[in-house]
């Protein structure tokens, strides 16, 4: 009896796809992320009001502090007033020049001039000493060196974050009184205050004004210099 024939079957190696599709997944799922992340920010993008890099301007600025989520007005005119009047009060003060001969008679009028020049320096010094000023938010005086500095009342209360967009928050009323062609509005944001300052600043803007801010560490005085205050525009 003829012996049967066994036919052996060819196993061709099968391919895993496992990790294929692991790949797959994870490259589907982060495209679904980006997609998802640009449809935000497209959503998102006519509510961020962006800050572009600083520009110097003509105008004049108006300055505002953002402290403890509260603003601040700096630029009040009972204070601004009372700054300019002393500052036309006071005198001339014109320094001397040194004598060009070697005459006695000229070096002792050069005595002279120099005395005349120190009394009044004096004299500024001792009246810009004795300036201070109470708006119920800040007490402003001169330092040693005619630099203007404000020193926050304790007790002072401005206006929070909710109120400033109100159409009658003070803040309202007293962009109403300013020119957005002749002057901007000039912010001083302390650490904790962001979220008011966006608040402030979208205000602003809405109102026609250009912009401008500064950070201030947390618990330092403001210091204006003599030279005056400037805060470019963004």
């Amino acid at each position: 009896m003829p012996r049967q024939r066994t036919i052996r079957k060819k196993n061709h190696p099968g391919q895993n796809l496992d990790s294929f599709l692991d790949v797959l997944t994870n490259t589907v799922g982060v495209l679904m992320f980006i997609g998802l992340f640009v449809s935000l920010l497209t959503v998102e993008a006519d509510r961020i009001i962006k800050t572009p890099l600083r520009a110097e301007t003509d105008k004049k600025g108006v300055f505002f502090e953002l402290r403890n989520n509260q603003l601040f007005y700096i630029s009040d005119p009972e204070i601004e007033t009372q700054i300019e009047d002393i500052y036309s009060s006071l005198p001339t003060c014109s320094i001397p020049e040194p004598p060009r001969s070697r005459s006695q008679f000229a070096y002792q009028t050069y005595l002279n001039e120099i005395n005349i020049y120190n009394s009044c320096t004096s004299n500024i010094a001792r009246r810009v000493q004795n300036f201070s000023v109470d708006n119920g938010q800040y007490r402003v005086s001169f330092t040693a060196d005619a630099s203007l500095r404000y020193e926050p009342i304790s007790n002072a209360q401005g206006e929070e974050n909710q109120q400033i967009g109100a159409e009658n928050s003070q803040f309202a009323q007293i962009l109403q009184t300013l020119n957005p062609n002749e002057q901007y509005v000039a912010f001083i944001v302390r650490p904790d205050s962001f979220s008011t300052f966006r608040a402030a600043r979208e205000k602003a803007l809405s109102n026609g004004f250009q912009v401008g801010w500064e950070p201030f560490a947390q618990n330092n005085i403001l210091v204006f210099g003599s030279g005056g205050r400037s805060v470019g525009v963004q």
